[in-house]
């Protein structure tokens, strides 16, 4: 039985691929359907990871929310 996430599993890698399918057209270059299949891609994977997470809803999101902004933190400072 396949449930949600394999779809999403299946479904990153083909916005990729039809991304770089569209560079067939003489209008695309093939870095732009690369960058509009990684944008779709990425829109799946939010909605995977944040919006219908794989875990069990806690009650309190002091810890998620703590947990992310420090990763926001650290990869900004190790971008800096």
């Amino acid at each position: 039985m396949v449930n949600y996430y394999d779809k999403i599993l299946l479904v990153i890698p083909a916005a990729i691929l039809l991304g770089a399918l569209a560079s067939v057209h003489e209008a695309v270059a093939l870095y732009q359907g690369l960058g509009i299949g990684s944008l779709a891609a990425t829109a799946f994977l939010f909605d995977a990871l944040f919006r219908n997470p794989p875990t069990e809803p806690t009650v309190s999101h002091a810890g998620a929310a703590l947990s992310v902004g420090l990763s926001w933190l650290c990869t900004i400072w190790l971008v800096l």
